[in-house]
C-alpha cells in the first residue's frame, strides 16, 4: 500500500506521525548520499539530484551567496500529512497540483525580510564572537524561514523535492536558469517522472488560476510536459527546453498565452544566442 493511501486509512494523528516518521527514516537511509548541493564555489556546481535528499546535506542559495543551510528539518512532512487527510487528497496528480497552495502555507506569501538576513539574526543571537558568528551560520536550516515569507525557488524546490520523493514520486532537483522573456534569473524547479514521459514543475513561478470575473482564485505549479528524449538530453547534456506559457479560467479551462518561458539545468545564465534557436 502507498503512502498516500496509508495516511488516508489512518485512525487519528498519532498514528499518522508515527507512519511519517517511519517513512522519512527509511527514505534518509536509503537516499544517495551528498554533502552539498547547489553552485559552488569556484565554478563548480552539483545541480541536479534525484530522489530523497538526505537531511544532512547543505544547499547553497542560488543567489551564490556564502551561507547555505541545511535539509534537517522535517515538521513540514508531518504538516504535509495532516493536510493530505484535511483536504482528502486521494491521488498524486491532486497532490502535485495542491503542494502549490501547501509550499505557501509553510513557508509564508512573500515578504520585505530576506532569508540571509533571517539567517544572520539567528546566528548573531547565539553567538559573541565572529568566529563564532561564522560557524553558527553552519547550522542554518530551512525551517528556519518558516512562516518569514522569505523562502525562495532554492527552497521551495527542496520542500518539494522531498515531499514528492517520500510519496514515491521519481523527482528530481534542478538548478540552472530560467528566461521569461523579460528578464533571467538564477533558478531551481523540479522534474517529475510520470507514466509516459517526463513533466518539469516550477513551484516559484506559477500559473494563475482566473474566476469569471477576472480575480485570481488559486495558483498552481507551471507544468512543462518533456518525452523521455528531452528529459534525457535536459538532465545530461544541459539542452535548453523551452515551454509555451498558459493560465486556467473559469472551469479549469486551461488557456494558451502568446509568450514562452525557457529552462536549463546546470548554468546560471541562457545565451540569447540559443534563444533565438528556438522556433515560435
Amino acid at each position: 500500500m502507498e503512502l498516500l493511501e496509508q495516511i488516508l486509512k489512518c485512525s487519528n494523528a498519532e498514528e499518522v506521525d508515527n507512519l511519517i516518521t517511519k517513512a522519512i527514516n527509511s527514505a534518509n537511509e536509503n537516499s544517495t548520499k551528498v554533502g552539498q548541493l547547489g553552485f559552488l564555489e569556484h565554478g563548480k556546481s552539483n545541480s541536479l539530484f534525484r530522489g530523497f535528499i538526505p537531511l544532512n546535506t547543505r544547499i547553497k542559495y542560488m543567489s551564490l551567496a556564502i551561507e547555505t543551510y541545511s535539509m534537517e528539518t522535517t515538521d513540514y512532512f508531518y504538516d504535509f500529512a495532516h493536510f493530505i487527510r484535511k483536504y482528502n487528497i486521494n491521488n498524486k496528480a491532486a497532490l502535485i497540483y495542491n503542494l502549490e497552495f501547501f509550499i505557501n502555507s509553510y513557508f509564508g506569501y512573500p515578504g520585505k525580510i530576506k532569508r540571509d538576513v533571517i539567517f544572520q539574526d539567528i546566528a548573531w543571537q547565539n553567538t559573541k564572537t565572529d568566529e563564532e558568528f561564522w560557524a553558527a551560520l553552519e547550522n542554518n536550516k530551512i525551517g528556519d524561514l518558516k512562516g518569514t515569507g522569505a523562502a525562495e525557488c532554492t527552497e521551495r524546490g527542496a520542500l518539494a523535492q522531498q515531499i514528492l520523493s517520500l510519496f514515491g514520486v521519481e523527482t528530481y532537483y534542478c538548478m540552472g536558469c530560467v528566461d521569461l522573456g523579460d528578464r533571467q534569473e538564477f533558478h531551481c524547479f523540479n522534474v517529475v517522472k510520470r507514466k509516459n514521459d517526463y513533466a518539469l514543475l516550477d513551484y516559484s513561478i506559477t500559473v494563475p488560476y482566473y474566476n469569471q470575473d477576472g480575480t485570481v482564485i488559486a495558483f498552481y505549479p507551471f507544468v512543462g510536459t518533456m518525452s523521455n528524449e528531452d528529459f534525457e538530453t535536459f538532465v545530461n547534456r544541459g539542452v535548453l527546453k523551452t515551454f509555451d506559457n498558459y493560465e486556467f479560467v473559469n472551469n479549469n479551462e486551461k488557456r494558451l498565452l502568446n509568450n514562452q518561458r525557457s529552462y536549463i539545468v546546470g548554468v546560471s545564465e541562457i545565451l540569447r544566442e540559443d534563444l533565438k534557436t528556438i522556433k515560435k
